[in-house]
Formats: structure tokens, C-alpha cells, sequence
């Protein structure tokens, strides 16, 4: 009882004393990456070394297992793989004579044509073949959308690859999401504080989970204290509930361009460089 009117009298009692901090929650709401990240210049240059590796050391392609002989299967992946040159005791080769084994040049990596089951996106085919998904080659969206093109900062569907937080302009400067502890009789949680900060501001479209209801920072600033409680999006949107109210989605390198600097060095560690 002692420590809660302890509490009670240092949250509630903040506007009639000066001396008493100014407690509030801070969202710091985020939109985990969608597809895998991209990786660096050396990375990709590692793996295509690999695969060129692998494919160099790799057994021969077992084609009599997916095209049985004598079957037009067969006959179609022939005409797309040629035999390698054979090596003919009575020529010379300038290169070097053929290493041959199962059809199969092995001082090369052993590349493999299939025949197509399906139809190229300029080809004309049947209403059947349209139909049956079957023969639908199977093509991966871009990583780059429609947003990253036309540079919409509001949108989920930007930097797929990366960590969005979101941020608000409380007609001053740009801030993470902060609502104040109200003086009442009943005190709010932190994290409820937080959750129903968002509602108010950002409508209840929002699909999202709290990672913790303890705060994962605290930042002091003169007579104020933020606790910050960290949150995923999952689905929804977020609409702002008044007019005027801007809001954006950004990457940590992004945030530290319209967050105050120093607010930014101390949150710093928080944010997820991916």
C-alpha cells in the first residue's frame, strides 16, 4: 500500500507540482521486414562462387530419372542438350582434350536446359492453357513497389526489406508516438497508456502485439520521463483520427534524419539496423 501511494502521488501529482516529473508512455510501434534481406556486394559475389562450385563438382544430371527413354519427354530434353564433343584421338584440340563421363565434359560445370511446361508471358496460347494454372510460370513480385517508386513515406508496402517504425509531427517536430499520463484517480499502465494513445490517434484498424508490458527504455529529458514500450504491427493501417495529423513510416537511417539528434542517439539502440 505504501509503494503504490508512493506511485499514485508521483504520476498524479505532476501538475500541481513542479518538482514532479512528467511521466508518459512512447510507442515504438514497428513493421517487421516482409521479404529476406538483400544482401551485400561481397555476400552475393560468395554465393554465386558456390553455386558455380557446386555446379562444377555436382554428379551429372540423372536425366533418366525425370525423362523416362523412348518418351517425347525425353526426346524434347536431347534436342535442348546436345551431346559434348567427343574426343577423338585423330584431332587436336587447342583447348584441351574433353574429359568426358556419362555425356558429360567434366572440365566444365554442367549446365542443364529443361523443356518448358508452361507459357511465356508473349507467347499466344490455348484459353485452356490460360486457365490451367499449371502451365503458369511462376515469376516472384519485385522488391521494388509501387511506393518506393512514387517515394510515399505514409505506406507499408515501402523498403520490404527493412525495419519501418512509425513517427508523428505534433505540429513542432517530428516524435515517436507519446501520450502523457492524464491526472485521475485511476492510473493507466504503461503499456495501456500506449495502446490506447494509438487508438485515439491512429484508429482501431490495427492489428498489433506488445513485445513486452515492462518498458524497454527510459528517457529523460529536463522534468520529463518517456517509457518507451515496444509493439509490432501485423496487419491494418494506420488512419489518423484528426485532420492535420501527418504521419510517416521510416528505416532507422531515415528516423535520424527528422528526429531531434540528440532524442535519436539515446533510441538509437533500440532500432533494427535490417
Amino acid at each position: 500500500m505504501l509503494s503504490r501511494s508512493l506511485v499514485r502521488g508521483y504520476s498524479t501529482q505532476a501538475a500541481a507540482n513542479s518538482s514532479s516529473p512528467i511521466i508518459s508512455s512512447t510507442l515504438l510501434l514497428s513493421r517487421n521486414p516482409i521479404v529476406t534481406a538483400e544482401l551485400p556486394r561481397f555476400e552475393t559475389q560468395y554465393y554465386k562462387y558456390q553455386n558455380e562450385l557446386w555446379r562444377r563438382l555436382m554428379w551429372t544430371f540423372p536425366s533418366w530419372y525425370y525423362y523416362r527413354p523412348g518418351t517425347l519427354a525425353d526426346q524434347r530434353y536431347k534436342e535442348l542438350n546436345k551431346h559434348p564433343i567427343y574426343n577423338n584421338p585423330n584431332l587436336e584440340f587447342p583447348r584441351g582434350r574433353p574429359d568426358l563421363k556419362q555425356q558429360r565434359d567434366r572440365r566444365f560445370k554442367q549446365v542443364v536446359k529443361l523443356p518448358k511446361t508452361y507459357k511465356e508471358g508473349g507467347e499466344k496460347g490455348s484459353e485452356e492453357d490460360s486457365i490451367d494454372q499449371l502451365s503458369r510460370k511462376i515469376v516472384p513480385n519485385s522488391r521494388i513497389t509501387e511506393a518506393d517508386q512514387n517515394g510515399d513515406l505514409t505506406s507499408l508496402e515501402r523498403k520490404l526489406s527493412r525495419t519501418l517504425y512509425l513517427i508523428i509531427n505534433n505540429g513542432k517536430e517530428w516524435i515517436l508516438p507519446n501520450f502523457p499520463e492524464e491526472s485521475s484517480e485511476t492510473l493507466k499502465p504503461l503499456h495501456k497508456l500506449a495502446e490506447d494513445g494509438l487508438t485515439r490517434i491512429g484508429g482501431n484498424l490495427i492489428n498489433y502485439f506488445n513485445v513486452s508490458k515492462t518498458p524497454c527504455h527510459l528517457f529523460s529529458n529536463n522534468n520529463s520521463k518517456e517509457f518507451f514500450i515496444k509493439s509490432h504491427i501485423l496487419s491494418g493501417e494506420f488512419k489518423p483520427q484528426s485532420e492535420g495529423l501527418k504521419f510517416m513510416w521510416l528505416t532507422k537511417e531515415e528516423l535520424s534524419e527528422y528526429l531531434n539528434k540528440e532524442y535519436y542517439q539515446d533510441i538509437a539502440h533500440l532500432l533494427n539496423d535490417q
